[in-house]
């Protein structure tokens, strides 16, 4: 018998096995803290600990607020045809209280800044293009004390101010904003649960208002001709995103139909980061001064670089981290059967690896970036990281299972309705809560499974079945609970 050749045999098969077993559900790893550059990791160490929040939370957003600082002024070209910016889409949920808005607030701070900052200068060129449009006019010297209103500087402005951070948005918005903007704009918020309304057509009959955040991840064209907007023509659009939001907002997001089927889900990296809120503590906490600076720095490096660029920068790869990015593509290209239940989020596992390592390498070379090839190390790096998303991803969408967003929006509405009018009949419920007939047995269910609690109230012989939260001091205190 051949033993030699049974041997290689079953060395392949565990070799398969293997790395068939490295694409499975993990959301108990910590983030790579050591995969980061020093200046994210000191900002992500020291922020996490000044507001008490999960550094696997703080960490990726450090690298989601420096994606948004690099405007269209610098790529990555890679051994695919068409360069890659490091443009990341990013998504985050956490239990309420988790500190995110402070978290936010406190990383994006220099963006604000320098952004309020660009928009006074503007504002001062068009205050002296007033007063030189008036002297025209007037064909005469203006008066050394005259000066233009706020109202007519203001309305002068009108829409081409220059804006870098927005939250809310409607397509038309966005696009008229875009317009304006050198076709860049950073989608940040803490409060996503109406931006997913929005972009899952809440407000818009249904339909998916996804289309130019599809656009603004690759690059493309954007044509607007609503009737309620001004045309838009659009040549190379391109958005980062950054949202925070509860875990109930990010499992809508996940089991969309619309945004899983156009493939916008597979854009963003995005994790659930189930922690507790940490006790209270009587220590004074705050970010080290050194940290602070070196952050704000950084930042503003980068917009003074990159935002508003007339040019663009081009970084290129070593042969190396070429050949790790295939061998990483090549990973999970090989293992697609086993990971067909994940829809298309695999096909942008290496692109978003991509976009991770171009701001790695901007950290470590911030002066001359376009005279270092990005390095084998570098995209190492970046991979660790994109290994981390890919086991929080499988988590999630091992979690929503079964997971129906339209079903859950109707138990908010009736959690409310009880919270705010107390204990409701099923008549009262339809009211308040906007539900139908057919919506009963599912509030029923929700009785039995012990999320409601549930009594007769009629003093006839027909029932008629109460509904309350569990704990409510508004339940009378005859009421007999039925169970079942």
């Amino acid at each position: 018998m051949n033993t030699e050749h049974l041997l290689k045999i079953t060395d392949t098969l565990l070799s398969s096995e293997e790395q068939t077993c490295r694409f499975k559900p993990d959301d108990e790893s910590p983030f790579p803290l050591d995969a980061l550059p020093r200046v994210l990791k000191d900002a992500a160490t020291e922020v996490a600990w000044a507001y008490q929040a999960p550094i696997d939370l703080v960490a990726p957003q450090t690298l989601s607020v420096m994606s948004a600082c690099l405007g269209k002024g610098i790529n990555l070209q890679t051994n695919h045809p068409d360069p890659t910016f490091g443009h990341i889409f990013m998504f985050l949920g956490t239990r309420p209280g988790i500190c995110k808005t402070t978290v936010l607030k406190w990383l994006s701070k220099p963006m604000k800044e320098y952004q309020k900052k660009v928009r006074l200068d503007y504002k001062n060129e068009v205050r002296v293009q007033l007063i030189d449009e008036f002297e025209e006019r007037s064909k005469k010297p203006v008066p050394k004390d005259w000066q233009p209103s706020q109202k007519d500087i203001n309305e002068a402005v009108g829409k081409t101010e220059p804006t870098l951070i927005a939250e809310h948005y409607s397509q038309e918005g966005l696009a008229t904003t875009l317009s304006y903007n050198d076709e860049y704009l950073a989608l940040m918020s803490t409060d996503v649960s109406g931006v997913i309304d929005g972009l899952r057509g809440a407000k818009s009959g249904g339909h998916n208002q996804g289309e130019i955040l599809l656009k603004g991840y690759a690059g493309e064209s954007y044509d607007c001709n609503n009737k309620v907007a001004m045309d838009e023509h659009l040549e190379e659009i391109r958005l980062t995103i950054n949202w925070l939001g509860t875990t109930d907002t990010l499992k809508t997001f996940v089991t969309d139909p619309q945004i899983k089927g156009r493939g916008l889900l597979s854009r963003f990296l995005f994790a659930e980061i189930d922690k507790p809120i940490p006790p209270a503590q009587v220590d004074q906490r705050k970010v080290a001064t050194g940290v602070s600076e070196k952050w704000h720095d950084l930042l503003i490096d980068m917009l003074s670089k990159y935002w508003r660029s007339k040019s663009v920068d081009t970084v290129k790869m070593s042969t190396e981290a070429i050949q790790s990015i295939v061998d990483f593509r090549n990973e999970y290209v090989n293992a697609q059967d086993e990971l067909f239940g994940l829809s298309s989020l695999p096909e942008r596992w290496a692109e978003n690896a991509l976009r991770i390592a171009l701001v790695l390498h901007l950290c470590k070379y911030r002066n001359r970036p376009a005279d270092h090839e990005l390095d084998e190390s570098t995209m190492a790096d970046a991979i660790r990281i994109m290994w981390w998303f890919i086991g929080r991803e499988m988590a999630c969408i091992d979690a929503v299972k079964g997971y129906d967003p339209v079903i859950n929006d109707k138990k908010v509405k009736v959690l409310n309705a009880l919270t705010k009018h107390g204990p409701c009949t099923m008549r009262v419920l339809y009211k308040k809560a906007g539900l139908k007939k057919q919506d009963t047995g599912m509030v029923m269910q929700w009785a039995r499974d012990g999320e409601l609690v549930k009594w007769n109230a009629s003093k006839g012989n027909r029932a008629s079945p109460t509904f309350a939260l569990v704990g409510d001091d508004r339940i009378p205190k005859d009421a007999e609970l039925i169970a079942d």
